[in-house]
C-alpha cells in the first residue's frame, strides 16, 4: 500500500536519509528478486470436453502434443470443464469429461509423460485467483478481445454475453499463471488470450513486485482443414461436413464421397484440406508417398480424384478403426481414467496451493 506525503511537509535531505533511502531500495528490489518464482510446468494446453472429436480436432490440436511428447518435453493437459460451461449446460460438459480423456490416451498422449487434470479439481484456487486478476483489467479492455466475439451467437453483441464468457480470458490466465507454464500451446485463435495472459502477469508484478515469469507462447501450427460440405471450417457444429473420430466405416465413405474438391489441373483450399487429411493420418510414408504421385497426376490435368477418394477413405478408416479400438479397451477401465486424472490433479493442486500461497503473501492476506 502506498502513502502520499502531504506538500507542505519538508524532508531534511541530508546524507543519513539519502543513505537510508538507498538501502531501502536495494533491500525491496532484492526481495522482489529473491521471491520471484520459477517455471514448474515445461509446457500447459488445455481441452474443451464439449463432444466426439473430429479429425481436424486431433490434427490440430493432439497430434502436436504426441509429437511433442515424443521429442522429450513433459506436458501438462488440462481438461477445461469451466472454461466450456461458459457456453454449455454443466451436466452436458460433465458428461464428455472421461471420453475426452480416453480420446487422447488413445490417440497417443501417454499419461507417463504427460500429466492430465481435470480443471475443476482445483476449481477454488482459480475461481480465486481470478478474481484477484480480474481487478487488473477493464471491462473495456475484455470487450476488445476478438475472440469474445467469434464465441457469441446468433447475433448477440458482447455488451449482452454472459459474464462469465467476458472473463474466460482471465481465467486462462489464472490457469496458466497458477501453473507457472513456461510455454503454452495454442493456436492461432487463441493467441489474443496469450496476449491477456502475459499483460496480467506484467500489471500483476508491476503493483506487487516481480512474482510470476511470464509464459511464452507455442504456437501450434495452424491446419486450415475445412468442412466437406465447403463452407467455413470443420467443425463440431457442422456435423455434416466434419469427419468424427467416433464415425463408422459406412459413414466416413459416405462422407468423403460427397466432399468437394477441384476440377482436373486444378489446386483449391477444399482438395488442399483433404490433401492433409490423408498426409496427415497416413501410417506410412509409402502411402504419403502414393497421395504425392495421385496429386501430381491431378495437376497434369488426368481424372484422378474417384482414385484419391478412394484411397482417403481407406486412410480414415484405417486411422478412426484402430483409435476406436484403443478407446474401447481404455473406456472398459473406468478406474484407468480415474488414476490419470486423480495423479494430475494432485500435481495441479501443488503448483496452485504454491503459487496462491504467494499470492496471498504479496496481497498481504496471508
Amino acid at each position: 500500500m502506498t502513502h502520499s506525503l502531504d506538500k507542505n511537509i519538508k524532508i531534511k535531505k541530508d546524507y543519513t536519509c539519502h543513505s537510508s533511502l538507498s538501502l531501502l531500495k536495494k533491500t525491496q528490489t532484492q526481495r522482489k528478486k529473491m521471491f520471484t518464482m520459477q517455471y514448474k510446468v515445461e509446457l500447459l494446453t488445455g481441452i474443451r470436453p464439449t463432444g466426439d472429436l473430429t479429425v481436424a480436432n486431433y490434427l490440430g490440436a493432439v497430434a502436436p502434443i504426441v509429437e511433442l511428447q515424443a521429442q522429450g518435453v513433459s506436458p501438462v493437459v488440462f481438461v477445461a470443464d469451466l472454461h466450456a460451461i461458459t457456453d454449455k449446460e454443466p451436466s452436458a460438459v460433465r458428461q464428455h469429461v472421461h471420453g475426452i480423456v480416453a480420446d487422447y490416451i488413445a490417440l497417443g498422449v501417454d499419461p507417463q509423460k504427460t500429466k492430465i487434470y481435470l480443471q475443476s479439481k482445483i476449481a477454488g484456487e482459480v475461481t480465486t485467483f481470478t478474481t484477484f486478476l480480474a481487478r487488473l483489467v477493464s471491462v473495456a479492455e475484455l470487450l476488445r478481445v476478438p475472440t469474445l466475439k467469434d464465441k457469441l451467437k446468433n447475433n448477440a453483441r458482447p455488451e449482452t454475453a454472459n459474464a462469465l464468457l467476458l472473463l474466460y480470458p482471465v481465467m486462462m490466465a489464472a490457469d496458466i499463471l497458477l501453473n507457472r507454464a513456461e510455454k503454452v500451446a495454442v493456436g492461432k485463435d487463441q493467441l489474443p488470450h496469450m496476449e491477456v495472459t502475459c499483460l496480467l502477469a506484467r500489471r500483476f508484478n508491476k503493483r506487487y513486485g516481480e512474482l510470476f515469469p511470464i509464459p511464452q507462447v507455442l504456437q501450434v501450427k495452424s491446419l486450415r482443414i475445412l468442412s466437406l460440405r465447403g463452407e467455413g471450417k470443420m467443425s463440431k457444429t457442422n456435423p455434416g461436413g466434419a469427419i468424427f473420430l467416433t464415425d463408422d466405416a459406412k459413414t466416413i465413405a459416405d462422407k468423403i464421397k460427397t466432399a468437394e474438391t477441384a476440377f482436373q489441373g486444378v489446386m483449391n483450399e477444399r482438395l488442399e484440406s483433404l490433401i492433409l487429411i490423408a498426409k496427415g493420418l497416413a501410417k506410412t510414408e509409402s502411402e504419403r508417398d502414393e497421395v504425392d504421385a495421385i496429386i501430381e497426376a491431378h495437376k497434369s490435368g488426368k481424372p484422378v480424384m474417384g482414385q484419391f477418394k478412394k484411397m482417403l477413405t481407406r486412410i480414415v478408416q484405417n486411422f478412426t478403426e484402430e483409435f476406436q479400438a484403443k478407446r474401447a479397451k481404455i473406456m472398459q477401465d473406468p478406474s484407468c481414467i480415474s488414476s490419470v486424472l486423480e495423479e494430475g490433479a494432485r500435481v495441479a493442486r501443488e503448483n496452485a496451493i504454491e503459487t496462491l500461497g504467494e499470492v496471498r503473501r504479496v496481497l498481504g492476506l496471508s
